[in-house]
């Protein structure tokens, strides 16, 4: 059978099981070992939700999480026996099928409590549910009063069970100042321990105690892990990516050695046709590029609809006969042009890596383009350059 796509993106198993590895030893630093939930959503921060949730889970994490029905639904088909926790708002008769499918989910609108207690009650299958505090970042949740109450109500349901409480952190990885993030802590501990004295709970750190309180994500991991309480959620560094630059001076600056994350995503397509076009001749739409010389331009069969933004026309680079390879013209739907003048012998059919390595032919040592350099180039952030590869490119595993 015939690939249907000339490009594809490769993910890595080994590398997705060393991020897993020196992840849960981070979180181990803090003198606990906390459950990993690593997040799926985004169709796998891009890497594919069915291939990322395979990878994770034999890698031995202990939770996926999702932002929606339908990734439920799917994970669910393919891993009957996965622990599944939906961060994301569903509907009332949404969060009623997702407690069917035995999934873990955040609440803060008491209508959908309601619907899934009724349901609870007519199937006697308990759901889990985590209550969402609003700390600061003003999105989802509820401030401390509101999320006291309804945590309350949860909690003296013996149709419900209240798992947990949990909350997101507004300005962790965008800035060496963690003043906030620490206030946003400590705003959602007093309201944890709101909830235990009302519910008359173990208080935290006590053996009894069963109420998982979370607000770790990758930066905050990384940070500090003695914080990360008792579960870990997060997304971006599980896929070999640091949250961002400032995180990374950030743990250098606490006097830590930064953990090595192994990138698990390379993003791959082949040269469709190579010609010549003479000095002075236009290539692209608008003709926004110029040869200066005979250029020997290869096209590639990928375009903004594939997820390779037009902000990169005349900008980006790729890999190609083991070297650099500039993008000239404007990025089309399906094409994207490059100048290969300098590439030596290439060929219809030849690789080229938009997102990876790929080896050099010189001998000298192999080239990379990381997904931040991609990002940088189209003046985004890496999170949205992987997720934005399109679902129908295809996702193939590699060892």
């Amino acid at each position: 059978m015939l690939p249907p796509s000339l490009s594809h993106v490769e993910v890595c198993r080994s590398a997705i099981r060393h991020n897993i590895q020196v992840l849960r030893a981070a979180s181990r630093e803090g003198g606990h070992a906390p459950l990993l939930c690593v997040m799926v959503k985004g169709n796998g921060y891009g890497h594919g939700l069915l291939p990322a949730a395979a990878a994770f889970l034999d890698a031995g994490v202990d939770w996926l999480g999702t932002h929606e029905l339908g990734e439920i639904e799917q994970l669910r088909a393919a891993h009957p026996a996965a622990a599944i926790y939906n961060v994301g708002y569903l509907s009332p008769p949404q969060a009623v099928r997702a407690a069917e499918l035995g999934a873990r989910m955040v609440v803060y609108d008491a209508a959908v409590v309601e619907a899934v207690a009724a349901a609870a009650h007519a199937t006697d299958q308990p759901a889990r549910l985590h209550v969402k505090v609003e700390t600061g970042n003003n999105r989802q949740g509820l401030r401390h009063q509101e999320a006291v109450a309804l945590a309350v109500r949860i909690g003296r349901d013996p149709r419900l069970v209240l798992e947990g409480l949990t909350t997101h952190f507004a300005d962790v990885e965008d800035t060496t100042d963690h003043g906030f993030a620490r206030q946003q802590l400590a705003r959602f501990e007093e309201c944890a321990a709101s909830v235990r004295q009302a519910l008359a709970l173990p208080p935290a750190g006590h053996p009894q105690d069963r109420l998982l309180t979370h607000s770790s994500n990758s930066a905050a991991l990384l940070l500090w892990p003695e914080v990360s309480g008792q579960l870990v959620r997060f997304g971006i560094a599980a896929y070999g990516l640091w949250p961002s630059k400032e995180t990374l001076l950030s743990v250098r600056m606490l006097g830590k050695m930064p953990v090595e994350l192994r990138p698990a995503l390379s993003w791959k397509t082949s040269i469709a046709q190579v010609r010549t076009v003479p000095a002075g001749e236009y290539v692209g739409y608008g003709r926004t590029f110029r040869a200066v010389r005979d250029t020997r331009v290869a096209v590639l069969p990928i375009g903004y609809y594939d997820g390779f933004d037009r902000s990169l026309s005349n900008l980006a680079q790729v890999l190609v006969a083991g070297q650099r390879a500039r993008v000239i013209g404007r990025v089309a739907m399906n094409m994207v042009t490059i100048d290969v003048t300098d590439a030596g012998a290439v060929e219809p059919g030849d690789e080229v890596v938009l997102i990876g390595t790929q080896p050099c032919r010189s001998g000298d040592a192999d080239d990379r383009i990381s997904a931040d350099e991609m990002a940088g180039w189209a003046s985004t952030i890496h999170y949205e350059t992987v997720t934005r590869i399109a679902e129908h490119v295809p996702r193939v595993t590699v060892a």
